[in-house]
């Protein structure tokens, strides 16, 4: 019977994790790996360079931004299954690649020099007041699929018409 609780108990504790994330910023869906590349080429990292990338999943991304000249590279992720993975896959870089179980509205985004995200638009639309309240003028805001609202692009890149947009906004830019 105790068995049985606690794998109830575990079960429970995941899935509640997962609905939180889903309910907070958005459900856990991937970027496409063909788009990596376009990401990081948007990002344009120079050295020394800080980046953040929201809800940071199983961590496949902070790799890539690993082969980058960035310094540091910090995901943060509140979904208890793809913090582990992202924990596991991004440990043997650190302390130059990390990720942090922690809900990233609550954390400062002063310090960042790049912010990726691949949210919902409401979402998107809570973290506007927060990118134009901390970000630094030069932060460059990527964002996967979905636009800021209210906001024009730097750049908005779709190759093909059934590829996904990519937008790039830099902070301080009218």
């Amino acid at each position: 019977m105790f068995i049985l609780f606690s794998v109830i108990t575990i079960l429970f504790i995941l899935i509640a994790s997962a609905a939180y994330a889903g309910f907070r910023a958005a459900p856990w869906v991937p970027t496409w790996g063909k788009d990596f590349d376009r990401v990081v080429r948007l990002a344009d990292l120079k050295s020394g360079e800080i980046v953040y990338e929201l809800g940071a999943g199983e961590g496949r991304l902070l790799l890539q931004f690993a082969h980058t000249p960035a310094a540091e590279i910090t995901g943060f992720e509140i979904s208890l299954v793809p913090y582990a993975i992202a924990w596991l896959r991004v440990r043997r870089l650190r302390p130059r690649v990390s990720v942090r179980f922690k809900d990233f509205f609550k954390i400062d985004f002063s310090q960042a020099n790049v912010i990726f995200c691949f949210l919902t638009p409401p979402a998107m639309r809570k973290l506007q007041l927060k990118f134009a309240a901390e970000c630094k003028p030069g932060t460059r805001i990527i964002s996967y699929a979905f636009s800021i609202p209210g906001w024009t692009p730097d750049v908005m890149d779709k190759p093909k018409p059934n590829a996904m947009a990519i937008y790039r906004y830099i902070i301080g830019r009218a």
